[in-house]
């Protein structure tokens, strides 16, 4: 049987998990420097394991299940997004980070974008069409504990791209005039692959390069941007957290009404 056949039991047992072990959320993170970013991530959860499945990693935070993976590129986190969302995790988040492209966007800020488009090669193949829309919820949640956190939000249109080479500055002005604020290579596939197994997903994108200034990963940036960033990147794991932590006050309560309602 081909992977997409695969009913939940199949994940299940190759996982070794039961019910009690599907997480709250799955958060996929983007990015060149994996071990630094699970060291941090980790960090901040209890009960840190492995899985079964190399370099997915499942933890606490106060009573939420979170899973997390440094997925990097549609492909990659398409596959980690396919197997969680297909075990029941509910909502995924993407996170790491993006490059900006309008006028007035700044290093240091998160994109949480309602609608993505799927450019990458992926989305299409979970039955995407030209843009994969994101919960509209949850982000509206998420926007409020990052303006809380003094961050502040785009909400522009976004685009998930190939792959980070690939983006010349006339591709790049052709992107600025259709409109897109911001781009990243998981966002649209991740949202596709949720969409097809009935999760839901968040996006929180620091932006980093700025594509509109033909300035990428490598131009150097000002000590206050520099700043701005890792508060950025700081802050999209931490209301990654809340998110999880509200999903685990939905299962709870859904289990106490279950109760009640068999008493």
């Amino acid at each position: 049987m081909a992977i997409l056949d695969y009913q939940r039991d199949r994940w299940m047992t190759a996982l070794g998990w039961s019910q009690d072990d599907v997480p709250d959320v799955l958060v996929l993170e983007g990015t060149w420097w994996r071990e630094q970013a699970v060291s941090s991530r980790m960090a901040m959860l209890s009960d840190v394991n492995e899985t079964a499945f190399p370099e997915i990693y499942t933890g606490r935070s106060g009573q939420a299940r979170v899973a997390y993976c440094c997925a990097y590129g549609a492909a990659r986190a398409a596959e980690v997004a396919h197997v969680l969302a297909q075990t029941g995790t509910p909502l995924v988040v993407q996170i790491g980070t993006c490059g900006a492209l309008q006028p007035g966007l700044a290093t240091g800020m998160v994109a949480v974008p309602r609608n993505a488009l799927g450019r990458d090669g992926v989305s299409h193949t979970y039955g995407a069409g030209d843009s994969v829309a994101l919960d509209g919820p949850w982000s509206d949640l998420a926007t409020g504990a990052l303006n809380a956190r003094g961050i502040t939000v785009t909400q522009g249109l976004h685009l998930t791209w190939t792959t980070l080479f690939a983006q010349s500055d006339s591709l790049c002005a052709n992107w600025t005039a259709e409109g897109i604020h911001t781009v990243d290579m998981e966002t649209a596939a991740v949202a596709a692959v949720a969409a097809r197994f009935g999760a839901k997903t968040v996006a929180l994108l620091a932006t980093w390069d700025i594509l509109g200034e033909g300035k990428t990963f490598l131009d150097p940036v000002s000590p206050t941007a520099a700043r701005a960033l890792t508060a950025a990147n700081a802050a999209t794991w931490e209301v990654a957290l809340v998110l999880a932590q509200a999903v685990a006050d939905e299962r709870i309560r859904a289990i106490a009404n279950d109760h009640r309602g068999a008493a």
